[in-house]
């Protein structure tokens, strides 16, 4: 793994009604791919899903999990907050990304 000033990060802004299912990203093993909210997400809770295998497993086309959100500033901002995958498997991967809707928070709770 490079060190962190050394390592390439590309990131991708989501945002609400972009399609982009048919839009295919090209990007290098050992890069970064950070996940952001765009300013149409803000303030709503995000749960970003990808298939691209963890550490060890073997890739499941259908086999989706969530991923973990990060907050640099340690505090749970929207501003800055992403998720993200470190890319080490060369291979075409999905994402895709939904709402928590408030009332299913609040059932939650």
């Amino acid at each position: 793994m490079l060190p962190q000033h050394l390592k390439q990060i590309r990131v991708l802004m989501l945002n609400e009604k972009d399609n982009l299912e048919r839009t295919l990203f090209r990007l290098e093993q050992g890069f970064e791919l950070q996940f952001r909210l765009g300013p149409s997400l803000q303030g709503r809770r995000v749960i970003v899903h990808t298939n691209y295998p963890l550490d060890g497993q073997k890739f499941i086309r259908n086999n989706f999990r969530v991923l973990a959100w990060n907050y640099p500033t340690g505090r749970e901002d929207d501003s800055d907050k992403y998720c993200s995958l470190e890319l080490k498997i060369a291979g075409s991967y999905q994402y895709y990304f939904g709402y928590v809707y408030e009332q299913e928070a609040a059932n939650a709770k």
